[in-house]
Formats: structure tokens, C-alpha cells, sequence
């Protein structure tokens, strides 16, 4: 299972988050960012800056763009992603928590949202794809999706579900026919 495991960069990155105040994402926000960027469209080191709304040392950046592509590597080889949360939507620890984890990976998704909802996805599979990590992070207050939030086992089920959806996002953006 992959995990972002290099010490040296994951500290960097932290450090440098802990000195920005309560703006600044949590690491559990920050690897969903970093999962939104391995698996979906992703420019550059500064999308990271772009998307947190906030200037990054290059340091702190090129620390961000490694751990990407380590975890893009990894992926791509097999290796499944591992999230640094319980996958327990219900489950709250302010910024440390799946929904968390949701908002740091839309911060992805918005950033680069035209490519990742194209007129070519007309049977909306993207959205479908997506919805847990919109509906988990609470991010859009549509009724119908507090409807869907009532049903626990299904909004846990979606939960569990996050590392196999980044899977066919991976492959619908980084497969042989992506």
C-alpha cells in the first residue's frame, strides 16, 4: 500500500504549515491535495500555491511536486493508496479527518476543474466518481445530498470506497487510452 513514507520531505512540508497559523492545511488536507495532483490533471509545482491560496517557498513546493511523484510512481506500479485518516466519514478531528482529506483533494479538482469535467464525460461518470469526496466534505449544501448523508451505510461504503475511485481516476487520466 502506498504511503507518502519519505520523512525528510513530509517534515518539510509540515513545518513549514505549522509556522503559517491556522490557515495553513493540515498534513491530512495537504495529502489529499497531493492525491487529487497525482491522479488528476496537475501543471507544476506551483499549482500547490495556487490551489491552497497561499505563496510556497520553492523549497516547500518542490518538496510538494516529489512527494507527488513518488506517490504517482507508486500508484501507477500497483501499490494502493493509503490515506493518513480513517475512512470514517463521520468521523470529526478538525483537519484530521476523511473530510479533511475531501476538501485538501476538491482544492485539486477545482484548480484544474475544466479538465477534469470535459464535455466528453456525458454520462457523468466524473461526477460520480467525485461525489463521495463532495459529499464527505461537505463542501456543496445541496439537499439532495443531505438526503444522501442520512444513509450511514451508504456514505461509509462510499468512504471505504475513496482508494478504489482514485484508482479509476488514475486511469482514466494517466491509462493508455487517458
Amino acid at each position: 500500500m502506498t504511503a507518502i513514507a519519505n520523512p525528510q520531505l513530509k517534515d518539510t512540508i509540515t513545518r513549514y504549515f505549522a509556522d503559517q497559523g491556522e490557515e495553513a492545511p493540515s498534513w491530512v488536507e495537504t495529502h489529499g491535495l497531493l492525491c487529487a495532483f497525482a491522479v488528476g490533471p496537475y501543471q507544476g509545482p506551483a499549482d500547490f500555491g495556487e490551489a491552497l491560496e497561499m505563496p510556497l517557498p520553492e523549497t516547500v513546493a518542490a518538496a510538494l511536486d516529489e512527494l507527488r511523484a513518488r506517490l504517482l510512481t507508486d500508484t501507477l506500479a500497483g501499490e494502493r493508496i493509503t490515506l493518513p485518516c480513517l475512512l470514517d466519514p463521520y468521523q470529526e478531528d478538525d483537519g484530521n479527518d476523511l473530510a479533511s482529506w475531501c476538501a485538501g483533494f476538491l482544492s485539486g479538482v477545482f484548480l484544474h476543474e475544466q479538465q477534469w469535467f470535459t464535455e466528453d464525460d456525458e454520462d457523468d461518470t466524473m461526477a460520480n466518481w467525485l461525489l463521495p469526496m463532495i459529499l464527505i466534505s461537505g463542501v456543496d449544501e445541496d439537499p439532495e445530498l443531505d438526503e444522501v448523508w442520512r444513509d450511514e451505510k451508504l456514505v461509509r461504503q462510499m468512504g471505504r470506497g475513496i482508494p478504489d475511485v482514485l484508482e479509476e481516476i488514475l486511469l482514466h487520466f494517466q491509462g493508455p487510452e487517458g
